[in-house]
């Protein structure tokens, strides 16, 4: 793997999360509390870039049709309305190791 540079540090300190490009990925970030997160920005259900963090249930949910990931482990905790049937154990987001490297954020893909 290798660790690529996104944003800066200050700058997610601010925003708290962002969908950031990394080579051919869209990457979702966030910082919550100091803590660091980095998942797939891109929802498994319908192609869409997740966007809604809560920061106190470590949760993104997707704008499209809400379905909820864990932030942590990229899990699908609620599936899209539009598919409340569909297979939650399958249908997660891969998550990235992330770190602060002299006030840039970088993930290692």
């Amino acid at each position: 793997m290798v660790w690529k540079r996104t944003i800066s540090a200050k700058a997610l300190e601010k925003a708290k999360s962002a969908a950031v490009k990394v080579d051919d990925k869209v990457i979702f970030i966030a910082n919550v509390n100091g803590n660091l997160y980095a998942m797939d920005a891109v929802c498994s259900h319908a192609r869409c870039i997740l966007g809604k963090l809560d920061e106190e249930k470590l949760t993104v949910r997707c704008y499209c049709h809400l379905a909820l990931f864990d932030l942590r482990t990229g899990q699908m905790l609620e599936p899209p309305y539009v598919a409340p049937d569909a297979p939650k154990e399958k249908l997660g987001l891969k998550t990235y190791q992330i770190r602060d490297n002299n006030g840039w954020i970088e993930v290692d893909v």
